[in-house]
C-alpha cells in the first residue's frame, strides 16, 4: 500500500475511534448523572440545602517513564489546570447515603506532557465522583474517582511524529484517581490541594497504545454558591440483601493490533454470571466467558499471519465485584483463561466497566478488557438480568 492508502486508512480508522469514545463520553456523563433523577425530584421535600461549587485547581508534577522510549524524550515537567462544577446533595432515601454522600461532579482537566513537540497536551471532559474519608461543616478529605473522554493535540504519525509511541490517536479515554483535601476559609470560599494519578490511552482501539500517566501536585480554591456549611452526618450502613441474579451480556469491539498494521478487527464477547448481593450498596459475581478477539493472531503471535477463526476465540471464568449506584453499576473483574490455541501473554486477564440499566433488567455495558495490564479492546454492549431471587430480608 503506497503512502495516500496507508493516510486514507488511517484517516477513516481514526473517525471510527472518535466515535466510540465519544459515545463513551456521553454515556458517562448520562449514566453518573441519571442516578441523580429522582433526587431532583424531591427538591420540595428536602430539610438539607444542597451544596454547589466551583473549583479551579493549578497542577504540576511528573510524567511517570512506564516504558523505556519515554525516558529519553521527558524533558519538563506536567504541568495543568483542573477546572470543575459539583454538587453535594443530602438525601436519606438515595443511593448516596450508602456512600457517605458523595459529591458528583463534570470536569475539565488540561495537561502537558513534558515534551510538547512529541507528546503535545492533553484535554480531559469527564464526570466524577468524590467518596469523603473525613468530613466535618467546613474539612473534607475525599478520594476521586473519575472517566471520561480525553484529546491529545500530537498523537503517532509514521511520518511527521513516529517518536510518539504513546497516543495512536487524538482521542482516548481518561481515568483519573486523587486525594483531595478541602478546607471552608470563609462563607463562600475554600481553599484546597490534591495529589492526583491521571491516565490517558485508547484502550488499543489505535496503536501504538502504550499510554500516558502523570503524578501531580494541585493547589486551588473553590467558590461555594450556598455560604451555608454542610451538616456533619453519620456513615449509614446498606441493608442486608440475599438477591440472586443471573446476568447474561454480549459485546461488541474493534481494535488495531499493532501501528504499522492500519487494519481494524472485529472482537466480541458473550458472558453469563450469577450474582450474590450481600447488601443494597454492592453484588459479588462469577461466571464463564467467551471472547471473540479478531487481532489475536497479530497481536500475540507476532510472524503467525494466518486467517484462522478458532485462533481467535478464548474462554474463561471470571469472578468480581459490583458497586451499585442507582441506576448504574460500576464493576471489577478478574478471570483466567481455560482454552485457546493461541498462548495468551498471561493466564490472567481484568475487566472494568459500568452498566446502566435502560429499562427494569435490560442494561447497556462498557467495559475495557486486558490481558493482564495490557488493554486488548474497549467494549460496548447490551445485557439481560434474570432476577430468579428477590430480596426478602
Amino acid at each position: 500500500m503506497n503512502n495516500t492508502g496507508w493516510t486514507k486508512v488511517q484517516s477513516n480508522n481514526h473517525y471510527i475511534s472518535t466515535y466510540k469514545l465519544l459515545a463513551l463520553s456521553v454515556y458517562l456523563i448520562v449514566s453518573i448523572f441519571s442516578g441523580l433523577n429522582d433526587i431532583y425530584a424531591q427538591d420540595n421535600e428536602a430539610t438539607i440545602p444542597n451544596q454547589h461549587a466551583v473549583s479551579v485547581l493549578y497542577h504540576h508534577g511528573i510524567v511517570i517513564p512506564h516504558h523505556a522510549n519515554m525516558i529519553y524524550f521527558i524533558d519538563d515537567f506536567s504541568r495543568g489546570v483542573e477546572v470543575n462544577y459539583s454538587l453535594l446533595r443530602f438525601d436519606k432515601d438515595g443511593w448516596q447515603q450508602w456512600y457517605n454522600f458523595p459529591e458528583v461532579g463534570i470536569g475539565l482537566f488540561y495537561n502537558s506532557y513534558g515534551n510538547p513537540q512529541i507528546y503535545g497536551q492533553g484535554l480531559a471532559l469527564y464526570p466524577y465522583l468524590h467518596f469523603p474519608i473525613v468530613r466535618t461543616p467546613r474539612f473534607s478529605l475525599k478520594n476521586k474517582l473519575a472517566l471520561g473522554l480525553g484529546y491529545t493535540n500530537r498523537p503517532f504519525d509514521y511520518q511527521h511524529n513516529p517518536e510518539n509511541q504513546i497516543f495512536g490517536a487524538h482521542f482516548n479515554a481518561y481515568i483519573g484517581l486523587g486525594l483531595y483535601a478541602s478546607y471552608r476559609v470563609l462563607k463562600n470560599w475554600s481553599v484546597s490541594t490534591s495529589a492526583s494519578l491521571n491516565h490517558m490511552s485508547n484502550g488499543a482501539s489505535r496503536k501504538p497504545n502504550n499510554g500516558i500517566n502523570t503524578l501531580t501536585l494541585g493547589v486551588g480554591a473553590a467558590y461555594h454558591f450556598n455560604p451555608q456549611l454542610p451538616p456533619l452526618l453519620s456513615r449509614q450502613e446498606a441493608p442486608a440483601s440475599n438477591r440472586r441474579d443471573i446476568e447474561v451480556f454480549m459485546n461488541y469491539a474493534r481494535s488495531q493490533a499493532a501501528e504499522y498494521n492500519f487494519n481494524i478487527y472485529s472482537s466480541a464477547s458473550l458472558s453469563i454470571h450469577h450474582v450474590w448481593h450481600p447488601s443494597v450498596k454492592s453484588a459479588w459475581s462469577a461466571g464463564l466467558d467467551l471472547f471473540y478477539f479478531g487481532a489475536a493472531p497479530f497481536v500475540y503471535q507476532e510472524f503467525n499471519h494466518e486467517d484462522v477463526g478458532a485462533q481467535r476465540l478464548f474462554y474463561g471464568a471470571s469472578g468480581g465485584k459490583q458497586w451499585i449506584m442507582g441506576s448504574t453499576t460500576a464493576f471489577v473483574n478478574v478471570g483466567v483463561y481455560l482454552y485457546s490455541q493461541i498462548d495468551t501473554p498471561q493466564p490472567i486477564y481484568p475487566r472494568v466497566g459500568l452498566r446502566h440499566n435502560i429499562i427494569p433488567n435490560l442494561f447497556a455495558n462498557f467495559s475495557i478488557k486486558a490481558s493482564f495490564f495490557r488493554a486488548e479492546f474497549i467494549e460496548f454492549g447490551l445485557g439481560y438480568r434474570f432476577n430468579y431471587k428477590k430480596n426478602s430480608l
